[in-house]
């Protein structure tokens, strides 16, 4: 399989591992609208190469917003239109939580519902300290 790397300002990094009918990309640093045009370029160039698979690690995501979270979308959009398979892989919880609030999550292979966020153990020691007074 071949690697590509790519960087550019906004710190995203796309790292591409290609074979004769599947993509692995794996994405680092922060995917917004200064970024998503390199998630863009790097689907065109595997769908041109006959990608049958595309494949998206992205747990090296520190930061998504609804941006970067539209040009996922539109990545698995222009994917599935080319009878390709989509595949997401390793979503942070930041970016499971953004895709089930904005309903997106289905989609995207995720869960419909944002996952519980826990408990600030020193917000509930002060509510418990303020009950007993």
């Amino acid at each position: 399989m071949a690697e590509r790397p790519s960087t550019a300002p906004g710190d995203l990094t796309v790292q591409v591992s290609a074979g004769a009918s599947v993509a692995y990309i794996e994405l680092s640093g922060e995917l917004d609208m200064d970024t998503v045009p390199q998630v863009e370029e790097t689907v065109r160039q595997s769908l041109l190469a006959r990608t049958r698979i595309v494949i998206f690690d992205v747990r090296g995501l520190s930061f998504c917003d609804c941006a970067g979270l539209g040009g996922l979308l539109r990545a698995r959009q222009r994917i599935v239109g080319a009878h390709a398979v989509f595949h997401l892989e390793n979503p942070p919880p930041m970016l499971v939580r953004l895709a089930a609030l904005s309903g997106t999550g289905g989609a995207l292979g995720l869960p419909a519902t944002p996952p519980a966020v826990p408990a600030d153990p020193a917000r509930t020691d002060r509510a418990r300290v303020g009950a007993d007074h």
